[in-house]
């Protein structure tokens, strides 16, 4: 098939199609590369990733239960014990497994975004999600990103396959990919439950294409029975996919919340550290406030209503949190959480030099909306998948991990936007001098809002340490150790690992007085130290911290 690109409206060639793969996996595989010749954390797990892969490691061994309601999304860890259970347990095999994943992703991007605005838009989309720094970044960590963003992306070329062909193969494969979705990282269920909606809306006066509802609503209800069922049976409750919910929502909304993960009054940092720390953590406060042991179901529903009273009672404070948290969404700083990216521009090149970021891709994005073709009814797909997840965030928390929900629309109509800016004013398909002035105003309020923000904080630098101690590289890891402490003198933790790191490096008076100045801390702050701790402040790799606080 001819490679010349055709900008009638048609969709993109398949030889396309296969070049901006081949692209985006070349740019993935050589981030990867770059990390594995020079990131400490590379195939080291920390938090979340650990918490992963331990749990494939058990579904590989064929414990395909831990006997409970799942409190994390569980699509990831069975998709990579399966993985596991295949080729072994081989991390790095994941990563690559995860970069064609991703380079898949941009793939159907291109195609969708050919489908919905032509073929020119959909090739820019390609391009702008290829070169996309975030998306290169979580292709090499162990997360649930990849994964997740590869099942929204490809449910929604389905779903605008079967609006648009009416074939029921089409809508039941929408549902169960959209499920799986759902099942990968439980806040797109809104987004699922809404696109079923839309498409019974469009066909309900189509004889032929009535069906097709049942067909998607058949399909998301397969893909999301396996976890209901097994929450069900282990624990008695209702949870559909996971029950962090309602943790998450308090998490985000009380008094001195900041619009990423922050303790709230009368809970320790420390209990934040790990999704087992936390969930441990706030059942515990749930039964001290309750007076009773609460299952999954009533735990979430208990830091919902929590969370709920906090909004009802502080309507004022809760209308500035939702002002800071759009400021957090719209703002260029990628807000991090179990990984720096910007971190990770340390030893990979491809990061520091993409040229697409955030910033960029928001300001066509929104530049695009003033587009008449971005308002015709077969786009309503991608304002389906951006309202709500905007929604979610407006309500939880900001983080770059998070954000990345609102990034398979916004790529879509950032496309858009750059075809609307590249043909002459006065077109029928140009951005127009209003699409252009809010680009202009966009890029200037973005970057203006992130400007002056540490890209890594005092827990970036102590991630790091902690990976240079157990990597052997004592003297990286007491310089870090020491910009954290700069960054943040009453880090306790971070006195603590210092006195352990100063003591295999064998001067005993500094790590003496180090050791001193972390038990004082601790003290003055309250936490309780076990034997031990206050000359580690590490407690064990299970107990890494994470850069869920700060920037």
């Amino acid at each position: 098939m001819s490679a010349e690109l055709d900008t009638s409206g048609l969709p993109l060639s398949r030889s396309w199609i296969l070049r901006l793969f081949v692209l985006a996996l070349a740019l993935r595989l050589g981030n990867a590369w770059f990390a594995s010749a020079g990131s400490p954390f590379w195939l080291q797990v920390n938090v979340d990733d650990r918490v992963y892969h331990e749990w494939a490691l058990r579904i590989a061994d064929g414990h395909w239960s831990d006997g409970e309601v799942f409190f994390l999304s569980p699509l990831y860890p069975y998709a990579l014990g399966l993985l596991y259970s295949v080729t072994g347990a081989s991390m790095g095999l994941a990563v690559v497994v995860q970069c064609v994943l991703s380079a898949a992703t941009v793939s159907i991007l291109a195609t969708l975004g050919a489908r919905l605005f032509g073929s020119r838009a959909g090739l820019l989309t390609g391009l702008l999600s290829a070169f996309y720094g975030p998306l290169i970044f979580f292709s090499e960590c162990l997360l649930s990103e990849t994964l997740h963003l590869f099942l929204v992306c490809a449910g929604l070329l389905q779903w605008q396959r079967a609006a648009t062909g009416g074939r029921f193969s089409s809508a039941l494969s929408a549902g169960c990919l959209l499920g799986l979705a759902s099942v990968a990282r439980a806040y797109f269920l809104a987004s699922g439950v809404l696109l079923g909606f839309w498409l019974l809306l469009i066909t309900h006066r189509q004889p032929g294409k009535r069906i097709l509802p049942m067909g998607f609503a058949l399909g998301l209800l397969l893909a999301l029975a396996p976890s209901a069922l097994h929450n069900q049976s282990v624990g008695g409750d209702p949870v559909l996919v996971n029950s962090s919910g309602g943790i998450n929502f308090y998490l985000g909304n009380h008094t001195g919340a900041n619009g990423r993960i922050h303790p709230p009054p009368g809970i320790l940092v420390e209990g934040l550290m790990t999704p087992d720390k936390m969930h441990a953590t706030f059942s515990a406060r749930a039964q001290a406030e309750t007076g009773q042991a609460l299952g999954a179901a009533d735990l979430s529903s208990h830091y919902y209503s929590k969370g709920r009273r906090w909004i009802a009672r502080h309507p004022w404070d809760w209308f500035a949190l939702v002002g800071l948290k759009l400021r957090q969404v719209v703002e260029g700083f990628e807000y991090p959480g179990d990984r720096n990216a910007y971190q990770a521009h340390r030893w990979s090149p491809i990061l520091r030099w993409t040229p697409v970021g955030w910033t960029l891709v928001l300001a066509l994005a929104l530049g695009a909306c003033v587009m008449p073709v971005a308002r015709k009814r077969g786009a309503g797909v991608v304002h389906l998948v951006n309202g709500p997840a905007l929604a979610v965030l407006l309500a939880f928390m900001v983080t770059d991990r998070f954000r990345l929900a609102l990034i398979p629309g916004l790529l879509l109509l950032a496309g858009l936007g750059a075809d609307g800016l590249m043909r002459d004013k006065g077109g029928a398909r140009s951005l127009g001098w209003a699409g252009r002035l809010l680009i202009l105003v966009t890029l200037s309020v973005s970057l203006g809002l992130g400007a002056g923000l540490p890209r890594e904080g005092f827990m970036s630098h102590f991630n790091l340490a902690l990976k240079y101690h157990q990597n052997g590289d004592l003297l990286q890891s007491e310089a870090c150790l020491r910009e954290s402490i700069r960054m943040r003198p009453s880090f306790m933790r971070g006195h603590g690992k210092l006195a352990e790191v100063l003591g295999d490096l064998g001067r005993r008076a500094e790590a003496r007085a180090a050791g001193q100045t972390a038990r004082r801390l601790a003290r003055e702050q309250g936490v309780q130290l076990g034997p031990g701790k206050s000359q580690t402040g590490s407690g064990g790799q299970g107990g890494t911290p994470v850069d869920r606080h700060t920037p």
